[in-house]
């Protein structure tokens, strides 16, 4: 039995207008593949920014929502201390602790005070 046997292949050195085609072909592959990053790269900056844009306009949104609600606050507080400061509250506030309105009120005279040494 015999067998057959290849022998390996002999390799030939390409010829120069095949290197040139091979050469010419990673060029594009890597300039088609730069070009894919690139867009990519340009896509991820575009998400990136679109992003923050729209954060900040939520935030803008949420501040105003809260600028408004602080301002319905201080009219509120503006109108409890106009109604607590009324003279007529406090005269009704007065009469009821127990103090009552002087017709005169009277005035003391200070005396000069000399520091004694």
């Amino acid at each position: 039995m015999a067998q057959a046997v290849r022998a390996a292949p002999v390799r030939r050195p390409i010829p120069a207008r095949r290197a040139a085609n091979a050469t010419a072909e990673v060029r594009v592959f890597v300039g088609v593949s730069a070009a894919i990053c690139l867009l990519f790269v340009l896509a991820l900056l575009y998400l990136a920014q679109t992003t923050a844009v729209a954060s900040r306009g939520y935030e803008e949104q949420r501040l105003a929502r809260s600028l408004a609600e602080l301002r319905r606050q201080n009219a509120l507080l503006e109108v409890e201390n106009e109604r607590l400061d009324s003279p007529a509250r406090i005269e009704a506030e007065a009469k009821r602790i127990g103090l009552i309105r002087l017709a005169r009120v009277p005035i003391v005279q200070a005396e000069p005070v000399a520091a004694h040494r």
